[in-house]
C-alpha cells in the first residue's frame, strides 16, 4: 500500500492511515523493494496536527525493529510562511503504558530544512505515536505517527 500524495493521504480513514504506516515502517508487502529486493519504505509525508507544516519523514534502517535503535530523517516545509528559525524534536511515546523510551534522540540540523534524529529504540513491541515537535517564533506544533511493533 504506496502512499503517492498528500491529498490521497487526507482522504483516507485513519484506520487505514494507521495501516499503511505500520505497513511502510515495518516494510511489510506494498512498499516499494529497495536494493536488492529488500522492503523499503517510501517517504512517509504528513502534515502538523494544526496544518501549519508539511513533514516529510523516513527511518533508517527500516523496517524498524524492537528494541534495535534507529534514527530518523525528518523534512519541514512551513505552509504559507517563512522556514527561518525552525527547531525540531523528536520522540516517542506508549500512551497504552503511559511512558516513553528510554533513550532521549540527538537531533542535529541537516542541509535545508532537514533534521536527522539519532539513537531512538522502540524497547518493545505494542502501539507507539512517534512525535515531530516543530517549533518557529516561540510556537510549538506537533506532528505524529502512530507505529505499531509485534
Amino acid at each position: 500500500m504506496a502512499i503517492t500524495c498528500p491529498a490521497a493521504w487526507r482522504r483516507r480513514s485513519r484506520s487505514d492511515r494507521i495501516l499503511a504506516i505500520a505497513a511502510l515502517v515495518l516494510g511489510l508487502p506494498g512498499c516499494d523493494p529497495g536494493p536488492g529486493g529488500a522492503p523499503r519504505p517510501e517517504k512517509q509525508r504528513f502534515d502538523s496536527n494544526g496544518g501549519r507544516y508539511s513533514i516529510e519523514l523516513q527511518t533508517t534502517p527500516a523496517p524498524i525493529t524492537v528494541n534495535q535503535p534507529f534514527d530518523v530523517t525528518v523534512g519541514v516545509a512551513p505552509k504559507g510562511g517563512p522556514a527561518a528559525d525552525l527547531e525540531v524534536q523528536v520522540d516517542a511515546r506508549m500512551p497504552a503504558h503511559f511512558h516513553g523510551m528510554n533513550r532521549v534522540a540527538k537531533v542535529s540540523r541537516g542541509p535545508g530544512n532537514t533534521w536527522k534524529a539519532e539513537g531512538l529504540l522502540f524497547h518493545m513491541p505494542g502501539h507507539w505515536e512517534l512525535y515531530v515537535d516543530i517549533t518557529q517564533g516561540g510556537v510549538t506544533e506537533r506532528a505524529q505517527l502512530d507505529v505499531t511493533l509485534k
